[in-house]
């Protein structure tokens, strides 16, 4: 009996792990206007990874000269942002003298420096100290546009 129930455990366990790994692997349909779109925006992009950001939002994520970056067009191929890393040297002096002032003792991790489709730029971050973990975002001017616990932060607190 004991012998029956590990099994059929076991073969639960493998049964869901076949499940997720299966829908990992399945590839998001791209319309053909998006990729139209991204190849001509981005013809020099490497090592691309297309995923479904939200319904009806299509993500690439590539290497662009060597640096991760990553554009979303809607299913009709129309851009709507261009992400890409940078370095946290790179960032706006404004900025740089918000995070030493606001956020002194904080690591800055995950630097990003989006841009929309009206040419709007916003630079985008983690910032962590202790068991703290933010997601904050700022604009070209240095405005802090958004300071919200990360998500990671999110899942820690619902398991306590």
């Amino acid at each position: 009996m004991k012998k029956s129930f590990l099994l059929i455990i076991c073969m639960s366990f493998f049964s869901i792990y076949c499940i997720q790994a299966q829908e990992k692997s399945k590839k998001v349909e791209v319309p053909a206007a998006v990729k139209s779109a991204f190849d001509t925006k981005y013809p020099k992009a490497e090592k691309v990874n297309w995923g479904l950001e939200k319904q009806g939002e299509y993500e690439a994520e590539f290497l662009l000269n060597e640096i991760e970056s990553s554009a979303n067009f809607d299913s009709k191929g129309q851009f709507l942002e261009f992400e890409t890393e940078i370095k946290e040297s790179e960032l706006p002096q404004t900025i740089k003298a918000i995070l030493k002032k606001d956020f002194a003792g904080y690591k800055i991790d995950d630097v990003a420096m989006s841009t929309n489709a009206k040419g709007i730029v916003n630079y985008e971050m983690e910032a962590s100290k202790g068991k703290g973990k933010f997601e904050i975002s700022f604009d070209a001017n240095g405005k802090l546009l958004n300071k919200k616990v990360s998500k990671e932060e999110d899942k820690e607190n619902d398991i306590k």
